[in-house]
């Protein structure tokens, strides 16, 4: 829609620009009909140039996910993740049900499409989600240009150090090689990849995206910390409170959720790339104007198309827009928000 509504806004554009040179043209002050007609369409014009306009200013643009929970939360001596024992069974199951349901609830919400939620408790091979991540970073809308955003929550065992992911066979998944596949998948393009964590050592994730260069990429994680735990109430953090919360904070714009309160249980958590600042959405091309307008309008009106193009590549304040840039950078860098809306109805929160 918002790829629809861009477009549209350039060709209503051209016809309110036609509309006045026409007017000018045939001016006629002394004929009613003249002027009742010009008073008529160029409002309509200009009502529907701003409706296009603020459409594609407000639109978060489009978004695949996908989900994978492999609920275990220990580990054995030789670095494997084991399962629960069988007392737990039952609550992990409702837990892990519940963080899939979120975020089901999530992605339909926002409407993201929805690549899989896949739950595990036999662990999951290296391989397997490689592939499925490969997968995913390959989606593409039903137009043909790629996905603006790209997210992908993940909920199991990581070491502690690496924040890595453990899955089974002893193998593990770091941060640099998420970001290959994704240098891999996107290259050339102006996507960016959201990562949400829900596990008990996701701030390495969370620091070392922070140096990451050339991307937009984001990491959303959170620490479960007893420190301000109440030894009478018993009440410790869990894997899934966080996603619970989040997940609820970005669904209701009425939330109550205080994330700087100091008696929280668990500390949330984001870290953006250097790039993240210059982020913006994608933006039709030349081909996909000219492809637009040659199924909708007839050959005579083309010569318009390379018009529009050279008229819309034109940045008359390249140099305003490289200070702001710097400004950006700086200022996310320096003094980050303890909530950054990404433009997509989801907020990374910070406590």
């Amino acid at each position: 829609i918002r790829h629809f509504c861009l477009i549209s806004e350039r060709l209503v554009f051209f016809s309110i620009l036609s509309t006045v040179i026409l007017g000018a043209v045939s001016w006629q002050p002394s004929n009613g009909l003249f002027l009742g007609a010009l008073l008529v369409v160029l409002p309509l014009e200009s009502l529907a140039h701003s409706l296009f306009h603020e459409l594609g200013s407000c639109l978060g643009g489009t978004c695949a996910g996908y989900a994978l929970v492999i609920p275990t939360t220990y580990s054995s001596a030789n670095g494997q993740p084991s399962l629960l024992p069988p007392e737990h069974v039952q609550e992990l199951n409702v837990r892990s049900t519940a963080m899939l349901n979120n975020m089901q609830r999530l992605f339909s919400h926002h409407m993201i499409q929805t690549f899989g939620c896949d739950y595990s408790t036999s662990g999951v091979t290296l391989e397997i989600v490689q592939n499925k991540i490969r997968s995913l970073l390959e989606l593409r809308t039903e137009d043909g240009p790629r996905h603006d955003t790209y997210l992908i929550f993940y909920s199991g065992h990581t070491h502690k150090g690496s924040g890595a992911w453990a899955l089974a066979g002893g193998e593990m998944l770091h941060l640099a090689q998420l970001i290959e596949m994704w240098k891999e998948k996107n290259a050339g393009h102006g996507s960016r990849l959201i990562v949400v964590l829900d596990t008990q050592n996701s701030l390495p994730w969370v620091k070392e995206v922070r140096r990451v260069e050339g991307i937009y990429m984001a990491v959303q994680g959170a620490e479960l910390s007893a420190s301000n735990l109440d030894p009478e109430s018993g009440n410790a953090p869990l894997l899934g409170d966080f996603t619970s919360e989040w997940v609820a904070f970005n669904c209701n714009p009425n939330s109550d959720t205080q994330w700087s309160d100091k008696e929280r249980t668990g500390t949330a958590m984001y870290g953006v790339s250097k790039r993240w600042s210059d982020y913006t959405l994608h933006l039709p091309t030349g081909s996909d104007v000219a492809k637009h307008w040659k199924t909708h309008f007839p050959k005579a009106t083309y010569p318009l198309v390379y018009l529009s193009n050279w008229c819309c590549g034109l940045n008359l304040f390249w140099l305003c827009s490289v200070f702001l840039r710097c400004f950006r950078r700086c200022k996310l860098a320096w003094f980050p928000p303890a909530v950054l809306d990404t433009g997509q109805g989801i907020k990374l929160v910070h406590s």
